[in-house]
């Protein structure tokens, strides 16, 4: 059986980017800050259309593609991984 393909140019609302991230609070509730946060610090782009225009939903919400939010996904887990090594280095060192 063939596995469907996925969309990675699929637009995805902050809160499925933040389900798809696996951002989620202690009551299982997507952390859409953190995806706020991620665009408001650069890691991640609104979508475009082809004339550069965002995207955004009928209530003026951004939406984002899963490609990107992927990326940013990654980035900021490999990030948390190299701090998490300098602190234990530090804390060992000392």
């Amino acid at each position: 059986m063939a596995s469907p393909e996925l969309d990675l140019t699929a637009l995805l609302s902050a809160s499925e980017a933040a389900l798809y991230a696996g951002l989620l609070d202690d009551d299982g509730k997507p952390k859409v800050s953190i995806i706020v946060n991620w665009r408001n610090r650069g890691l991640l782009r609104v979508a475009t259309d082809d004339q550069g225009r965002e995207i955004r939903d009928n209530r003026g919400r951004p939406k984002y593609r899963l490609l990107d939010v992927a990326r940013a996904d990654a980035r900021t887990r490999e990030h948390a991984a190299v701090m998490a090594e300098r602190l234990a280095a530090r804390a060992n060192a000392a």
